[in-house]
């Protein structure tokens, strides 16, 4: 008997579903023994005590209630009686009453044998062991336990289509891997989805060597709307690489690919005020949900109000141009369960703003607004009663959005978006209320030179504001933390900055100008249902270069925080390679632009719009530019200095690399520098 270990790895879950496998299986456990010969190559019967007085012995116990009375105990007894330890006793006892179960000597057939092992993995994986041919006896296997790497919180089960019930304990399967894998974000929005299977309906495109038939499926997760921006590119990755293999496991190697689709709900009613209503607090499932999602929240300590812009005609609100939202709230103070708020409604009279004020203290535990209540004394029922604000904590923030409003109130509103003007500016404004428009671009264009024109000065303004912004991501842990906590992941950090910024990769990756390869988004899909044949594999960013000519570039996005180089070195004292992130996004922008190119056919390739009318836009195909963008140089400095030999071997290896230029972020920034400040 193998030697039992201090704690158990099978559950009492798996043994009683062992129990009841071979209750139902069809034959007696004992094989083609009697129990007694079955038992004794287990246990010394004579040396465990009788339960049962005037006998003394367990060898006592069987002969009188199994062999002269067969039906004192059922055909089951063994299971439950705590002598022999099969419930509740160490992984060993049970593993080995199982081996003896399949043994040649007590079912002779191997067939059988082989089914009954067959059927035991299957309960046993989830807990680490499994049963494996050892060796031959008269050309019978003899299985013996091995102990192996626990397959996960997945027991195998039929799965029909519509077997809603196995397709939720499948998503509680998967929340339990991605919990285990440390996959916070992902496992947190799980729990707001619903998984079903259909027919993916032609949308995915078959490619050579795909598997793609009339038949394939695809997994869809249902969600809240509001939560979808949650569900990334990296969240979704997650969820699929879990996903997948779970359902193969199940026979389901038809589903082979994951969509999230949002879902409105029920339609809320509508009351006849419903223009004077204020911004309900986030739902319930987003509360549960510690992610970062859109909120009417504008938060005074942490942004600028130079982001503000008031646009509407006759209801006039303020809008975030950074976030792209709505704005009703003024964040002034945010304790783990009490926020301090005030919220400003915005009144259109005869052109003129004018603000209407409340401040109020939200709940954080509650998932709705609630009114205060309190018994009064001789009442029924509990009475609305008005409190007062304390604003002695938030007094400072709370000036800073009086200030903020000074500057609104009185402006003339004609209908077009304003951004009020802060601080000193403020100042400046009222000093040049007076003057047209024209005459003070005019005196800006002459003040520096040439023909400034109004969209100059608001690109160098912006220029000069995001590369602040970037510089603040590379170095300014709190900062970059505050913009994660809006988005799912860092990599989402970056990738939305760009987004906003595609002119830093426009001249930052290459000395060519580069652009997006259209007027749409630089993260693009590339195969499957693509930019090419008109939807599957996304690049982080697909740019192509300016000129009578275009050529195509791709570009993998990382962290700046992403290692560049092993933790320890490779050879003492001097030799260090390279991470195995570096190695895998090199890989991963290689396979990108590689299954691109195998879309398009030529050297040329004219550019479509989703809609298949042409453009002007001819992009050469011939050996796309692969950049990767990852990492920070600071790496390599130990005690203030530069560590040459971790330099060199960084440098050797990406010089090394044929079509992949690496940059890192902070080289990155050093070229944007350039673009605006000529440093």
């Amino acid at each position: 008997m193998l030697a039992p270990q201090s704690t158990p790895r099978i559950t009492a879950v798996t043994r009683r579903d062992i129990f009841d496998y071979l209750r139902g299986e069809g034959g007696p456990w004992w094989g083609r023994l009697d129990e007694i010969d079955f038992l004794e190559g287990l246990y010394d019967l004579d040396g465990l005590a009788s339960t049962d007085f005037p006998f003394t012995t367990a060898r006592d116990d069987i002969v009188q209630h199994r062999i002269n009375n067969p039906l004192d105990l059922p055909d089951d007894w063994v299971f439950e009686d705590p002598r022999f330890q099969l419930l509740d006793g160490p992984d060993e006892v049970l593993l080995a009453f199982l081996t003896r179960l399949v043994h040649p000597e007590v079912q002779p057939d191997a067939d059988q044998s082989s089914r009954r092992v067959e059927k035991l993995n299957r309960l046993l994986g989830p807990d680490g062991w499994t049963f494996r041919v050892f060796e031959f006896l008269s050309g019978r296997p003899i299985f013996t336990p091995f102990a192996i790497q626990a397959t996960g919180p997945m027991v195998s089960l039929p799965l029909a289509d519509d077997d809603t019930g196995k397709l939720d304990v499948v998503l509680g399967q998967i929340y339990s891997l991605l919990d285990r894998d440390g996959e916070e974000v992902a496992r947190d929005l799980i729990r707001a989805t619903v998984l079903t299977l259909r027919r993916d309906g032609g949308i995915y495109h078959p490619m050579p060597g795909d598997r793609w038939t009339d038949d394939t499926y695809e997994a869809v997760l249902t969600v809240d709307r509001v939560l979808l921006p949650a569900f990334t590119r990296a969240v979704s990755d997650a969820i699929w690489q879990r996903l997948e293999p779970v359902l193969t496991r199940l026979q389901r190697r038809d589903v082979q690919s994951l969509v999230v689709e949002g879902d409105i709900g029920h339609l809320p009613a509508v009351p006849l005020d419903w223009r004077n209503q204020t911004a309900e607090a986030d739902p319930p499932v987003a509360r549960r949900l510690r992610i970062g999602l859109p909120t009417q929240e504008f938060d005074v300590t942490r942004q600028d109000f130079s982001d503000l812009e008031i646009r509407g005609t006759g209801f006039p609100y303020f809008y975030d141009t950074r976030g792209g939202r709505l704005i009703t709230e003024f964040l002034l103070d945010d304790r783990p369960q009490v926020a301090t708020l005030c919220h400003v409604t915005l009144i259109n009279k005869d052109g003129v703003l004018s603000p209407r004020i409340k401040l109020w203290k939200k709940d954080k535990t509650k998932t709705v607004k609630t009114p205060a209540t309190e018994v009064i004394p001789g009442t029924e029922a509990p009475q609305i009663v008005k409190a007062l604000v304390d604003t002695s904590d938030v007094h400072e923030n709370f000036w800073k959005v009086i200030s903020f409003l000074q500057s609104c109130v009185g402006l003339d509103f004609s209908g077009t978006s304003l951004r009020p003007v802060v601080d000193d500016e403020a100042e400046l404004a009222r000093l040049l209320a007076d003057q047209d428009r024209t005459t003070l671009l005019e005196a800006v264009r002459t003040a520096v030179g040439g023909a400034l024109t109004e969209e100059d000065i608001r690109l160098i303004s912006n220029r000069k504001s995001q590369l602040q912004r970037f510089r603040q991501l590379l170095n300014d842990p709190e900062f970059f933390e505050q913009d994660r906590g809006r988005v799912a992941g860092p990599e989402a950090v970056w990738q939305g900055f760009f987004e906003e910024n595609p002119w830093i990769f426009g001249y930052g990756l290459t000395l060519v100008a580069c652009g997006p390869i259209d007027d749409g988004k630089l993260e693009r899909i590339t195969t499957g249902a693509n930019i090419f044949s008109g939807a599957g594999k996304r690049s982080d960013a697909v740019m192509r270069s300016k000129g009578f000519i275009s050529s195509l570039l791709f570009c993998e996005i990382k962290t700046h925080r992403t290692s560049l180089l092993a933790g320890t070195p490779y050879r003492l004292p001097d030799v260090y390679q390279v991470s195995k992130d570096v190695v895998g996004a090199v890989a991963q922008v290689q396979k990108t632009a590689h299954k691109a190119q195998r879309l398009v056919s030529g050297e040329l390739h004219r550019h479509y719009r989703d809609d298949g009318a042409p453009t002007d836009i001819e992009v050469s195909t011939a050996r796309p530019r692969q950049v990767l963008v990852i990492g920070s140089l600071s790496e390599f400095t130990d005690g203030g200095a530069a560590n040459p030999e971790k330099i060199t071997s960084f440098e050797q290896y990406r010089r090394s690399i044929q079509d992949v230029e690496v940059i890192t972020f902070d080289e990155l920034y050093e070229r944007a520098c350039f673009i605006v400040e000529d440093r």
